[in-house]
């Protein structure tokens, strides 16, 4: 089992593989009409996602975000993960560097509070009311609405809303969506907890009647 570390740096890899497969246009037009879909209907996708995602947790999450990247275009990009080259871990034997170089000391462990201060859902629809203009009641209502779904109506409902936000110039953060889609199963409630504090902590103090 990978370590919650690991996890979240495959999510970050997974976007970069993503964002390397958009660059032509067919393969991202094949991705894109998965969005909404179960894996199980998402058969043009499979070769171009099994082998990353065939034995992995909360698969269908995987589908969801790549449909969401292939539909943002190429050029929604994550800040930090707009990849120059494919991200996937080389073996020593692809890798001959690796065998005549050794580090002098680990790589330093990654912060867990840096990934945790990248914007959620939450945040991103925050942003949404604060930038482009969202009712702030219309989007806290659909917030509550999305963290209430079963984890099937929610990846079939999410298209409509990043749409919205693509459209507004808002690109969310699509390794920490990945994450926390693949987390959505099995911790529902800490998930939508997340989605809520960044959302309201981003706005502004209501006001006492």
């Amino acid at each position: 089992m990978p370590t919650a570390t690991e996890h979240r740096a495959s999510c970050d890899a997974f976007v970069a593989h993503i964002h390397l497969l958009c660059a032509e246009t067919g393969v991202r037009v094949r991705l894109s009409r998965g969005r909404g879909r179960p894996v199980e209907e998402c058969a043009p996708m499979d070769r171009y996602l099994a082998r990353r995602t065939a034995h992995r947790q909360g698969r269908r999450a995987y589908y969801t975000v790549a449909s969401l990247i292939a539909m943002a275009g190429p050029q929604s990009h994550t800040p930090g993960v707009r990849p120059d080259h494919d991200p996937g871990p080389l073996s020593p034997e692809d890798d001959p560097t690796g065998l005549l170089v050794a580090p002098t000391q680990p790589a330093a462990e990654p912060d867990p509070a840096a990934w945790f201060a990248r914007p959620n859902l939450g945040a991103t629809l925050a942003t949404a009311v604060h930038r482009a203009g969202h009712g702030a009641e219309r989007t806290e209502s659909l917030l509550h609405l999305l963290t209430r779904l079963s984890d099937d109506q929610l990846h079939r409902r999410l298209p409509a809303p990043v749409t919205r936000l693509l459209k507004d110039g808002i690109t969310p953060d699509w390794g920490v969506l990945l994450h926390d889609l693949v987390q959505r199963p099995y911790r529902r409630d800490q998930v939508g907890l997340r989605w809520r504090d960044a959302f309201y902590l981003a706005a502004p103090e209501p006001r006492r009647t």
